[in-house]
């Protein structure tokens, strides 16, 4: 700092005041439309993913619960009642939203799935979000970002996780909106309209929108906190309530309709699908998703994240059972429809802010153990959220990420939250190596198909000979080059339709066709009904079991083949 009372140090002279710009109402406007710009050309990178991906359904699309659902949507358009979903949680709302798309399709299955899949799906989930971004004042070109890192790590599978970005939308605490009356009434308003669509949603979003309130939201009294609180609550008791009046009407008692809203043992789905791939992700999402639940709540994160990204945190985590329970990609990328907003108001936010100065351990001893005990924290809560098979895992998880918020209290916890971070690399390290070894595996099917060929060279040529035509049945197709043989038959797959091949594949056994079949591993399923026939026309010769996994490979040769030994 210079001293200004040192001899020749120059005196600042005051100054007036600066007069404001002769233009800033016009410079305004031009802010204000340059940001329409930019949000213009981010919807347009929505609509154009979303049209390049209109494509006409397959064959079989209708035969699986996309059926179902196009199905009870046209009953619910031609006048019936829908009441509760057939597995997935639906309400009697969610069948007038499909009755709605079946009539914007004129009754065309591939465009309502477009609709619903696409337009209420990818689409309406990306614009709410940027509906977010803008409410939030973004610059236009993170508004952009947002769009693109939504469209790099999110994939809505359909409308009904449209949800929670219209939650976001609605319950931002920004604006009027944001306090006083306003925000109690649209929180019982989201939880009463979702209620009557989706329970399961309406219940799970509820419940974070409950925990920003309670433990998210800054400079907010107590008692209001806890009103907020319950208002999700109340208008999910009050949806009820008009769902049993309304089908009471109907005919339907209250206490059915209670059995099956949320008590209906039917509806219990206890396939879960847990042991989530931390180790050997397939596929980005997959891979970010565990850290992307955690990582906010590091303190020295927490603290710096404004209110609207603490509530865009607490509503990603609020759908963590969706991904726990089935660990497929699909429920996966259902429950990060938030994903990439979170990415980018988290980088938003720590761009720009400046936390207290904090004491930090000077100990060497006392940072390494505080760091140990950051790792400790994150490590526990993904092992807990999905290592942990039971539903239990996302409350033992939830409560993990609070820990987390509850240690930021008093301060950064530098060191620990740096152990935190190590911890989550460390997991996307591992994760990412997983996944490559495993793809490596994979793209050595040929080297697998050329050992198991070296097991059965000298067992297939003692009992086919010289005569190369051996069908494999049902794969790998790569041993028909590795063992240097032929297809006698036209047929490489072995689907249902299969069946109504069978009584030519009968004909070729009975004309000598096919002298010898390689079984590897089990029948087909659709070769029902062809095993009493290969008994009477073949034998076995040969019978080779694998020593990399165990399976068996048995050699057929027709009884008249001159060759069987």
């Amino acid at each position: 700092h210079a001293d200004l009372s040192a001899p020749g140090t120059a005196r600042p002279q005051p100054t007036a005041a600066p007069a404001p710009p002769a233009r800033r109402p016009a410079r305004r406007r031009e802010g204000a439309r340059t940001r329409a710009a930019w949000l213009a050309l981010a919807l347009a990178l929505l609509a154009v993913s979303a049209g390049l991906r209109f494509s006409a359904l397959a064959p079989d699309a209708l035969t699986n619960d996309l059926g179902i659902q196009f199905n009870l949507s046209r009953m619910t358009a031609r006048g019936a009642v829908p009441l509760i979903d057939f597995e997935h949680g639906w309400n009697a709302g969610a069948w007038y939203v499909g009755a709605l798309l079946y009539a914007l399709a004129g009754g065309s299955a591939t465009v309502w799935a477009f609709l619903r899949e696409h337009l209420f799906g990818t689409f309406l989930t990306g614009a709410a979000l940027l509906a977010a971004g803008w409410r939030l004042r973004l610059p236009g070109p993170w508004l952009v970002g947002t769009a693109l890192a939504f469209l790099w790590l999110v994939k809505v599978p359909h409308g009904k996780y449209a949800l929670p970005a219209l939650w976001l939308l609605t319950l931002l605490p920004v604006g009027r909106t944001g306090r006083g009356w306003p925000a109690l009434a649209l929180r019982a308003g989201a939880a009463a309209v979702t209620f009557w669509s989706h329970v399961e949603l309406a219940l799970v979003l509820t419940a974070g929108v409950a925990l920003f309130d309670l433990v998210g939201a800054r400079h907010v009294p107590l008692r209001t906190r806890l009103a907020r609180a319950g208002a999700g609550p109340v208008g999910l008791v009050a949806a009820l309530l008009a769902q049993a009046g309304v089908f009471a009407a109907l005919g339907l008692p209250p206490g059915e309709l209670v059995r099956q809203l949320l008590a209906d043992p039917s509806r219990v789905d206890v396939q879960f699908h847990f042991g989530y791939p931390l180790l050997a992700p397939p596929d980005l999402r997959t891979l970010l998703y565990p850290a992307s639940l955690v990582l906010p709540f590091v303190p020295a994160l927490w603290r710096r994240l404004r209110d609207p990204t603490r509530l865009v945190a607490l509503l990603h985590l609020s759908q963590a059972l969706i991904a726990i329970r089935r660990t497929d990609p699909s429920h996966v990328a259902a429950a990060g429809t938030l994903l990439a907003l979170l990415a980018v108001l988290a980088a938003f936010d720590l761009r720009s802010a400046r936390a207290p100065d904090h004491a930090v351990p000077r100990d060497p001893l006392a940072r390494a153990a505080a760091a140990a005990l950051g790792a400790a924290w994150f490590t526990a809560a993904v092992a807990v959220g999905f290592r942990v098979e039971a539903l239990a895992a996302a409350g033992g998880l939830t409560l993990l990420c609070l820990a987390g918020v509850a240690a930021g209290r008093r301060g950064d916890a530098t060191w620990a939250s740096l152990g935190a971070l190590a911890a989550a690399a460390g997991l996307v390290a591992v994760g990412l190596g997983g996944h490559v070894a495993g793809q490596a595996r994979a793209s050595q099917e040929q080297a697998v198909e050329q050992e198991v060929a070296a097991v059965l060279r000298r067992p297939l040529d003692r009992c086919v000979g010289d005569d190369r035509r051996v069908w494999v049945v049902p794969y790998p197709l790569g041993l028909y080059d590795a063992l240097d043989i032929t297809n006698p038959t036209p047929f490489v797959m072995f689907w249902y339709p299969f069946r109504s091949e069978h009584a030519r594949v009968v004909a070729l056994m009975d004309a000598g066709a096919i002298p010898a079949i390689l079984q590897f591993g089990d029948w087909p399923t659709s070769w029902a009904g062809l095993e009493d026939h290969l008994a009477a026309r073949y034998q076995p010769c040969a019978t080779v079991t694998l020593p990399e996994d165990g399976r068996t490979v048995t050699v057929w040769v027709g009884t008249r083949n001159p060759t069987a030994r």
